[in-house]
């Protein structure tokens, strides 16, 4: 059996549902608005619940991450966004700081309302950009 590839520059939906509308959309859009690299973990145990393109984090600190990719970014200067919290309403409101960014890697510095480095329970970030 061979492999092969299959290449197309469109999507266009099939219509099954007979609604008459058939819609399309052109592929690098898709592939240019997906998030590229994606986590959400537990600070305080460093458990990665679930991934994409996330190989593993490095605990450096209190509330000082490392999160390191699995396939590099094309360059350091992709988009990191993100949020911190508890799985309950008893831990209050935390900061979440994105920074220094590698192509392969980027931190994160979570901190509680009074500035203090904190680990949460609840961690998520996201990656937008270009592969390399």
């Amino acid at each position: 059996m061979a492999n092969g590839t299959i290449a197309f520059d469109t999507l266009t939906t099939s219509d099954s549902v007979n609604t008459n509308t058939e819609k399309s959309i052109d592929t690098s859009y898709l592939f240019n608005g997906i998030p590229k690299a994606w986590a959400n973990f537990n600070e305080s145990d460093s458990t990665i619940r679930d991934d994409f393109n996330v190989t593993s984090l490095t605990d450096n600190a209190t509330g000082y991450f490392t999160i390191n990719l699995t396939i590099s970014m094309s360059s350091d200067d992709y988009v990191r966004t993100g949020s911190a919290g508890e799985n309950a309403n008893t831990g209050g409101n935390r900061v979440l700081g994105l920074r220094l960014p590698a192509t392969n890697s980027f931190n994160i510095i979570t901190k509680n309302t009074g500035g203090t480095d904190t680990d949460t329970a609840d961690t998520c970030v996201t990656v937008l950009g270009d592969l390399a």
